[in-house]
């Protein structure tokens, strides 16, 4: 074995012990497709769901559940679009669960028409399919509102991605907010 072969060896034992059961690889085409699911939501792209979340993909929000692609599509039409029109910043972690699922939870920023900044978390459980990742159960709880302080509590989020509790004064000052 060649100094080559030898580097490349323990690259590939470093990647995997430090990593968990996915390779860096695999954490890259994951995060490709969180940054692929937020440009298909700010254009609407619907038809190009199935891109980025499996036919029985499942959401959970607020506002109820919601099933497949099309339910997907009918919670974001939901939405105020007009409030909530066309910026989704996300930064997220992801957890291998094993060789075929991970689960990652990203923060969502949403940039307002009018210039305000809304906030939440998408907490994605991720499977491999042949065609690569997708999306199968999306978990969405906007940050600093009464309607989420519900999935706070015993919500989806596995441990150690629990929701932050919610300050009593944080949601009075949201509420006098939305008046």
């Amino acid at each position: 074995m060649d100094d080559t072969q030898v580097s490349e060896q323990t690259a590939e034992s470093t990647t995997a012990s430090t990593t968990g059961a996915i390779s860096a690889q695999d954490r890259i085409e994951i995060a490709e497709i969180l940054s692929f699911s937020s440009h298909l939501l700010d254009n609407r792209q619907w038809d190009m769901f199935g891109e980025v979340f499996v036919p029985g993909v499942r959401l959970s929000a607020p506002q109820g559940e919601f099933d497949g692609p099309a339910g997907v599509r009918r919670f974001v039409e939901s939405v105020d679009l007009a409030r909530f029109p066309a910026t989704h910043t996300l930064n997220s972690i992801v957890e291998a669960v094993d060789e075929d699922t991970a689960v990652c939870w990203s923060r969502m920023l949403l940039l307002t028409w009018d210039r305000r900044v809304a906030c939440g978390d998408y907490i994605d459980t991720f499977r491999r399919t042949a065609d690569g990742w997708r999306i199968e159960r999306r978990t969405v709880a906007p940050r600093n509102d009464s309607a989420s302080a519900a999935l706070a509590e015993g919500g989806y989020a596995p441990a150690p991605y629990a929701y932050a509790m919610f300050d009593d004064a944080v949601l009075a000052a949201a509420d006098r907010a939305r008046r």
